[in-house]
């Protein structure tokens, strides 16, 4: 049984604004975990199962980012106008950010993999989001860490134009075989980097050399498979071959790929365990919005949480670390005491996000993303406008 849907680029999706913010919280969590702000054995324990998959937000952001952008796409649109609308998004952000880390790695020399070098292979590829493009972790995990997933966005909207032109010529019947290999080759990663690298340094606090980190979580090209399949999936709902899939039991099914993922050998966790129960997510989400059923997402408070995650997913890493050098470098503390300071952090995060979405983020979009020629309204769905790069861990991704 298939669901009905109307034409794409027309509707609001508001639940799938709203999954953004858990998400974004996936990633706050897996940083609060690798600060090591908590003392106590037992409570790392727990969270290496429910804290240690950051990672599965940022592959959410990525099949999430192509979905939408197809789902949005404007008729008639040119290459050009897509990247400067994608350019809008994300660059401002960016940048501010990226002032932000310099000065506190300026100040405290903390990066890492090692003292600070300023100008230079530390900030520059960052500046310029190709740092993904380099096999060190003092690379591509330079600067605001969570924007090497920036790296890989910037990767997808150059070749999105052609992605969308080529997907839309794949015949409907063949739409879920494409779909199938395309989640195979994401589970092949993990295989070839196990084969083909042999290690080397491991990244600081990872059990993962800095090589197979690198081809598996942050190259572009690796990563543009979750992407393309977001575009796909887009494709399957457009052309009405969606299976009718409640909403409960997908969004149980993703949390049981995020907690089981943690028991995969790494290279696996990293991406390949969680991406079928959200390939399967985002589009049962989608088609919920789209036929009015009822969903916890779609709540006035997580929309608006979800608008501003990605001003959360790029500030809040440089707060923990702010926040952790201020009160000690390399301390730990007790669960209550760590809590508040989770807590603490998790306020100035929020806060700080919503002042840059704000004072940033909207007005530049809006500036920037302003036709210099005066053209005819385009329909756009809100769904795009709040549409969130991520992600990711950083991060994002």
């Amino acid at each position: 049984m298939t669901t009905s849907v109307a034409p794409p680029g027309r509707d609001r999706l508001p639940s799938l604004t709203g999954l953004r913010t858990v998400a974004a919280l996936m990633v706050f969590a897996f940083h609060i975990y690798a600060a090591a702000l908590y003392a106590s054995p037992g409570v790392n324990k727990w969270m290496a199962h429910l804290a240690n998959q950051g990672g599965v937000g940022v592959t959410f952001f990525f099949i999430l980012s192509g979905f939408l952008l197809t789902w949005t796409a404007r008729k008639n649109d040119t290459a050009r106008k897509f990247w400067r609308r994608r350019a809008a998004k994300i660059i401002p952000n960016h940048l501010a950010t990226w002032v932000v880390a310099f000065v506190f790695l300026s100040l405290s020399g903390l990066t890492l993999t090692g003292s600070f070098g300023g100008i230079g292979l530390d900030s520059l590829p960052n500046l310029f989001l190709i740092q993904d493009w380099f096999p060190r972790a003092g690379v591509f995990f330079s600067m605001n860490i969570p924007s090497w997933s920036l790296g890989c966005e910037a990767f997808f909207y150059l070749l999105f134009p052609a992605s969308l032109w080529a997907a839309r010529r794949i015949k409907a019947p063949l739409l879920w075989p494409t779909a199938v290999l395309l989640v195979g080759l994401v589970w092949l990663m993990p295989v070839l980097a196990d084969t083909f690298f042999h290690g080397g340094p491991l990244v600081p606090g990872l059990p993962v050399s800095e090589d197979r980190m690198w081809f598996v979580y942050t190259l572009p090209p690796v990563r543009l498979l979750e992407f393309v399949l977001g575009i796909v999936l887009a494709l399957i709902v457009e052309a009405d071959r969606w299976p009718r899939i409640g909403l409960w039991p997908a969004t149980a099914l993703s949390l049981a790929g995020y907690v089981g993922s943690s028991y995969l050998p790494y290279l696996f966790s990293l991406v390949a365990g969680a991406v079928i129960p959200l390939a399967l997510l985002i589009p049962t989400v989608a088609v919920a919005d789209l036929e009015g059923r009822p969903s916890p997402w779609r709540g006035r408070t997580m929309v608006w949480l979800g608008n501003v995650s990605f001003a959360f997913y790029m500030v809040h890493q440089l707060v923990i670390r702010w926040v952790h050098y201020a009160l000690g470098a390399t301390r730990a503390w007790d669960t209550p005491q760590a809590l508040a300071v989770t807590a603490l952090v998790l306020v100035i995060a929020l806060l700080a996000a919503t002042a840059l979405y704000y004072a940033v983020e909207m007005p530049l979009v809006r500036l920037l993303s302003r036709s210099r020629r005066p053209v005819a309204p385009a329909l756009t769905s809100p769904a795009e406008e709040a549409e969130v790069t991520a992600p990711p861990l950083t991060l994002q991704r």
